[in-house]
């Protein structure tokens, strides 16, 4: 049996040298093994199971800063809307904005407002001109008639500033 045995390495022997050739040679090895192709591919599949939720990770990272700095602007906004409540939880305060906004007067002051001339930049009596032709106004003046005043409505002062005497 172990000639048997040295037979078939003889002939394994034999039949390897036929594979090479005439010039004796190995056949050239791959520089990648087995285990290092199963290390790349297991690495390969780590970088990609890992690059889903990293991205995902940075995403939500990116919307938590946006998040909060839109909290600080509203928490900015809040401490000036409480310091303006306070303000108005004065009553000298009120009477000021009173004052101003409404041109409201105390009993015994005299209240008068004098008209500004900022409404209207044409001299009084000359209208301004306008981008259209003569026989264009005259012909919207024939077709629609000007705007009758009210004689019952008596116009009402409005007082913008205060004299005190």
């Amino acid at each position: 049996m172990t000639s048997d045995l040295g037979d078939v390495r003889k002939a394994a022997k034999k039949r390897a040298a036929l594979k090479r050739g005439a010039t004796g040679r190995k056949p050239p090895r791959t520089r990648l093994t087995g285990r290092a192709g199963i290390l790349a591919l297991s690495l390969c599949a780590a970088m990609v199971s890992v690059a889903y939720p990293l991205q995902q990770y940075l995403a939500q990272r990116s919307q938590l800063d946006a998040l909060n700095a839109q909290n600080n602007a509203t928490a900015r906004q809040v401490a000036q809307l409480q310091v303006q409540l306070a303000n108005w939880n004065d009553p000298a305060y009120v009477a000021i904005q009173a004052r101003e906004q409404l041109h409201f007067v105390l009993p015994g002051e005299i209240g008068f407002s004098v008209p500004s001339n900022g409404l209207s930049s044409e001299p009084i009596g000359i209208p301004s001109p306008t981008g259209q032709p003569w026989y264009d106004n005259l012909w919207s003046s024939v077709t629609s008639p000007a705007p009758q005043p009210n004689p019952s409505a008596k116009p009402t002062p409005t007082p913008s500033s205060t004299i005190h005497e």
